[in-house]
């Protein structure tokens, strides 16, 4: 009986979260290692690298759902010149084979302070694509199904459906600043972006509800520190909006390079193996702990959530698992010639 009870809480709970997810984004525990997705202004304003791909997948509640909560992502931007940067990514939320989100963007950013003569870094940057969401209406259950206390699937729902899915145009925009100073050991940065700036109706299922996908505001910043040749830290921290919802992230990634030598068949001006540790703190959420290394011009990276909100009752902790890889071509990449044996 006690069993029972757990499972029905866990099912209701999980309803629940998915109905609140519905006019919410998704969210990554690495929210900056696809840079254009935290902020369009940071589309392609790198200068040591011809162009940066990475994709990042998150899993959780899989320790409570039978079927996941799933995130995944690709990006891809590039420097045109000096100026202006380029790039695109999509995302696919699947919230339990209940309710999905795909996302496709296409971003530019421009640096408005010329770069080569000032140690000052300000880019703004804009995003325009599409959003589609549906919901599969075959796991739906409804309250008026259950009869003294049995579901029963024979029973009308009573609800009048007029469609199951819908898409909708996508706006953001984004300014973004950093302190590039090299000669300095602190670069402070700041961001400011806006989400869904047309708020356009969401409604699936209801064709009067006059249901708007709230804008999502995040400001994000910190400070990077080089504290020697071979380790730096970033402290860093979210603050996020949307509609009733908050989000504030608080954390910090540690990083040591391993200068290496020429290594199979290509060499680097600055070759370096590298090793990332560091945490985040969601408030009344999760703290995330964040492992990955660096090695050539790829990077992965791994983290795991463990719950502090009050469902740490039902999944004893146990939150979200995520990946991502970077694949980011150095300038300086020089190929050498193989020996012959």
């Amino acid at each position: 009986m006690k069993n029972n009870i757990k499972y029905i809480s866990i099912v209701f709970s999980l309803f629940f979260i998915v109905q609140s997810l519905k006019a919410q984004d998704y969210h990554y525990t690495n929210f900056d290692e696809i840079e254009l997705m935290l902020n369009p202004a940071l589309t392609g304003t790198f200068n040591d690298a011809k162009y940066r791909a990475a994709a990042q997948f998150r899993n959780q509640w899989r320790s409570v759902a039978s079927k996941p909560f799933t995130t995944f992502s690709l990006a891809y931007d590039m420097p045109i010149n000096e100026r202006w940067g380029v790039g695109a990514y999509l995302t696919n939320y699947d919230g339990a084979k209940v309710y999905n989100a795909f996302n496709f963007v296409v971003s530019g950013a421009y640096k408005i302070i010329d770069p080569t003569k000032d140690e000052h870094s300000l880019t703004t940057g804009m995003q325009i694509g599409v959003i589609y969401k549906n919901t599969n209406n075959l796991d739906l259950l409804f309250d008026n199904q259950y009869s003294s206390g049995t579901f029963n699937a024979e029973i009308p729902s009573a609800e009048t459906f007029v469609r199951f899915n819908k898409t909708m145009p996508e706006f953001n925009y984004g300014i973004y600043y950093e302190y590039t100073d090299d000669s300095k050991r602190y670069h402070p940065y700041a961001g400011v972006s806006i989400f869904h700036i047309t708020s356009p109706k969401e409604s699936i299922l209801v064709e009067s509800t006059d249901s708007k996908l709230p804008r999502r505001f995040a400001f994000n910043g910190g400070s990077k520190f080089n504290i020697t040749k071979q380790f730096d830290l970033n402290a860093k921290a979210l603050y996020m909006m949307q509609g009733t919802a908050r989000e504030l992230v608080l954390g910090f990634l540690a990083n040591y390079r391993l200068q290496g030598q020429n290594i199979g068949s290509y060499s680097m001006k600055e070759q370096s193996l590298q090793f990332f540790f560091g945490g985040n703190y969601r408030h009344q959420d999760a703290i995330g702990i964040i492992l990955g290394l660096q090695y050539d011009v790829l990077r992965y990276k791994v983290s795991y959530d463990i719950t502090t909100s009050t469902l740490n009752s039902v999944n004893n902790g146990r939150g979200a698992i995520e990946f991502s890889m970077v694949f980011q071509p150095n300038n300086g990449y020089i190929k050498r010639s193989r020996k012959k044996f």
